[in-house]
């Protein structure tokens, strides 16, 4: 199927979450493939004045920031597939949910909690201590001015407050109410409009960090919304306009209200616009679907956490080698090759290992919770019966 139209496959009430989307998995794999492209060749382009010469690899990845549009991509993907993971019909749906997701991102993340500490302090001899992984197991860090282990963890920060929000519009009945979402959505993206109109003034309502916020859960509504048009075109009107109208801001109007209303910088908004361009591509119009780009969106969160904990220590290794040696005198596409492959044989054993016998374990948990509930309702539905 080409061009930007809904395939009308599959009901969104009705599609099973273990159904896998492979041209989904596809774009994960190339939005985190994308972050890894950003932070290696940002590290390694000095290694050497040999590799420096090859540093317009660098120089791309900056101008584009390559790394802000796969993790905008990677957020749409999130407001794609999570809420739908969603089952209202089930037992205790907000258990299922809550256990389900806390078992996704939390045994990988508690793994490359030690592994970070190790890659990106303690071998560089900066400090990392009791406390600090501590707090980083709770995901809470940024909370309690605790430095994470790795920097890349606020991105989990924000997916966390998304599972909250998610939760909420499950066990408000909401979770398949598009309208609902759609409002949501929209008025997220009103108080950033309206935050970089106030700038302007010289009334700043929020920080860019703030607003950043703002933006990032509305367009995982929008990818919420999106799916829900994906999968039966959206046939509520107001949802349909409201989701056209979000697209359009985040690639047209925030790029542009940014940066000649408010005076930012171009860079601090261009890729979000790019993150949600390749995300719509990749989602309605060029759908990839080889089995190693499948494979890779599968272990895409595990090559996510993983990647700095490749390179970190490749990087101190190499620059204990003399300038002129052969390992630091490479081309950059050698060392950005190089770290894939180190990185994604790492992710592929973390997620053998750890994340997917988690997910595994998650689901039985989930089962058993349901299951219990299930007849404790129904215990209680005898007592009230007998009683009456």
């Amino acid at each position: 199927m080409s061009g930007l139209e809904p395939p009308g496959s599959m009901p969104a009430a009705s599609a099973e979450p273990a159904a896998r989307l492979g041209h989904i998995d596809a774009l994960r794999a190339i939005a985190a493939l994308l972050v890894v492209y950003m932070h290696v060749s940002e590290s390694f382009y000095r290694l050497s004045p040999q590799t420096e010469s090859s540093r317009w690899l660098y120089d791309l990845a900056f101008a584009i920031d390559a790394g802000r549009i796969g993790v905008v991509a990677f957020f749409m993907i999130s407001g794609f597939v999570i809420p739908f993971s969603a089952r209202p019909e089930r037992p205790a749906a907000g258990w299922d949910f809550a256990i389900k997701r806390l078992f996704r991102i939390y045994p990988a993340y508690w793994l490359s909690i030690f592994a970070g500490a190790f890659a990106c302090y303690w071998l560089w001899d900066r400090p990392f201590g009791l406390r600090e992984i501590l707090v980083n197991l709770t995901l809470l860090q940024d909370l309690f001015g605790v430095p994470s282990a790795q920097g890349l963890y606020w991105t989990l920060i924000v997916e966390l407050a998304f599972y909250a929000i998610c939760l909420a519009f499950l066990l408000s009945g909401n979770i398949r109410n598009d309208r609902a979402i759609a409002f949501f959505a929209t008025g997220l993206a009103s108080v950033v409009l309206l935050s970089l109109i106030a700038t302007r003034s010289g009334t700043a309502l929020f920080g860019f960090n703030v607003i950043q916020w703002f933006v990032h859960l509305s367009v995982m509504a929008t990818g919420t919304l999106f799916r829900a048009w994906y999968d039966d075109g959206l046939r509520d009107r107001t949802s349909r306009a409201l989701l056209w109208a979000l697209l359009a801001f985040y690639l047209v109007g925030f790029p542009l209200v940014s940066t000649l209303v408010a005076g930012l910088p171009w860079r601090y908004t261009v890729p979000y616009a790019s993150g949600v361009l390749l995300f719509v591509l990749g989602t309605a119009v060029v759908r990839i679907s080889h089995p190693l780009m499948a494979w890779l969106g599968q272990i895409s969160y595990s090559i996510y956490l993983f990647h700095a904990v490749v390179f970190y220590p490749l990087l101190w290794l190499l620059l204990q080698l003399p300038v002129e040696a052969w390992w630091r005198t490479r081309h950059l596409g050698f060392y950005l090759a190089l770290n894939a492959v180190l990185t994604v044989l790492v992710a592929s054993l973390v997620y053998r290992c750890v994340e997917r016998p988690a997910i595994e374990y998650g689901k039985r948990v989930a089962r058993r919770v349901a299951a219990r509930r299930a007849r404790d309702a129904q215990a209680a539905g005898l007592v009230e019966k007998r009683a009456g």
